[in-house]
């Protein structure tokens, strides 16, 4: 049983069995610990956020105030 997704312009034929099966398998694989290199760039996003954050929070005061 095909059906037939529209998705950003294009047809993509896809069966609801596999796609389950396909987030079945990414569900089922397990925990595992992130690498050194996940955990930095992980560290880095944060800090990132937090600074776009804290400007914004910034400007939006200068707006009201």
């Amino acid at each position: 049983m095909d059906l037939n997704l529209k998705t950003g312009g294009t047809n993509d034929s896809v069966s609801a069995t596999s796609a389950l099966q396909i987030l079945k398998g990414i569900t089922d694989s397990g925990f595992r610990r992130l690498t050194e290199s996940e955990i930095v760039l992980l560290r880095q996003s944060k800090a990132e956020i937090a600074q776009r954050v804290r400007q914004l929070i910034r400007e939006s005061k200068v707006k009201v105030g």
